[in-house]
């Protein structure tokens, strides 16, 4: 490479500023003067990073854009996502960086954040930039943000990263204390989870309490909700999370079917069709309820229960009463 190739490269500036780190000289099989890229554009994480003792409390949004560079030539030809950087799981990987363990520092973060990203194959250099609107400053300002440049460091290569193998379905329910908030830390944590990859949320519905009785008006009514996600985790080790952050919000079996704080049911796990003592998959009942179909319609239209059909024609014939929620 040219010293004047070497000018034109966007990294120029950091390679000169920090000259014991790797840069294009390290890689001399990479194009030049720049390499493909690929990019994620304000990346919303609620964090509690931050100097102050309100800020470790509270938490506050921050965006995350990244910027990698890597040769995207292979999988041009082959078109086959194995042979480029999944942006999905690329973007998984940053948010459960961002969302773990607190640090003071936007610097910090940049730095975890970068080191992350050269744990797949294919990133090359990468510009991590956290951005902090909501900083502890009294003065008038839109963000302020801490963006660092990063080569790939010399080292061996990452290790095979995790990947999803089946897409599983999730509805959620709560009948005590504050409902919503209920519903939608458990969202939060349930998309954290190591070997789950985040898909959709719907929004929250409302429904009278359903008992082994009936309908039952006098029980404080349900909010429910469902999620869609990718993992890589089995059925058995998936319910053991969701009951884990069941019992994480004061979660009492004592009553089938009766009032809870959280209720976490998975409704399917890919086409899987079993069961056994603990688990029945799909869901025995999933096909008749309305509020669980409600909200998996809304975000999945199209979507069948496996053995049941469409959850279009499903939700029509259900007779329970639904209504989207309003706070």
């Amino acid at each position: 490479m040219s010293e004047l190739e070497r000018r034109d490269h966007p990294a120029d500036a950091a390679i000169d500023l920090m000259p014991t780190r790797p840069g294009p000289a390290a890689h001399p099989a990479l194009p030049a003067p720049e390499l493909d890229r690929i990019t994620i554009d304000r990346l919303h994480v609620r964090g509690r990073h931050g100097v102050f003792a309100h800020e470790r409390a509270e938490g506050q949004d921050f965006y995350i854009d990244a910027e990698v560079w890597l040769d995207t030539r292979a999988a041009a030809q082959s078109d086959d996502i194995e042979d480029t950087l999944h942006y999905g799981h690329l973007m998984r990987a940053l948010y459960q960086v961002a969302l773990r363990e607190p640090v003071d520092l936007l610097e910090t973060l940049a730095e975890r954040l970068a080191a992350v990203t050269f744990a797949f194959n294919g990133p090359q250099a990468v510009r991590i930039t956290v951005h902090k609107p909501q900083a502890p400053v009294k003065l008038r300002f839109n963000d302020v943000a801490v963006s660092v440049l990063r080569y790939r460091p010399e080292g061996p290569e990452p290790e095979t990263p995790r990947r999803p193998h089946a897409r599983a379905v999730i509805a959620l329910g709560a009948n005590l204390g504050d409902r919503e908030a209920a519903i939608r830390e458990a969202m939060d944590a349930i998309e954290a989870l190591d070997g789950v990859w985040p898909h959709r949320r719907s929004s929250i519905y409302e429904t009278p309490a359903l008992t082994t009785h009936g309908v039952d008006e006098s029980v404080p009514a349900y909010l429910n909700a469902v999620i869609t996600l990718h993992t890589d985790l089995d059925p058995h080790k998936l319910l053991d999370e969701l009951n884990r952050i069941e019992d994480a919000h004061g979660r009492e079996r004592v009553e089938r079917w009766g009032s809870r704080t959280l209720d976490l049911d998975l409704i399917e796990h890919g086409d899987l069709e079993s069961a056994d003592e603990r688990l029945e998959l799909p869901h025995p009942r999933a096909f008749e309820r309305a509020f669980v179909l409600a909200p998996w319609a809304e975000i999945e239209p199209d979507a069948s229960l496996t053995g049941r059909g469409p959850i279009a024609e499903l939700l029509a014939n259900a007779a329970d009463r639904v209504e989207r929620y309003r706070a």
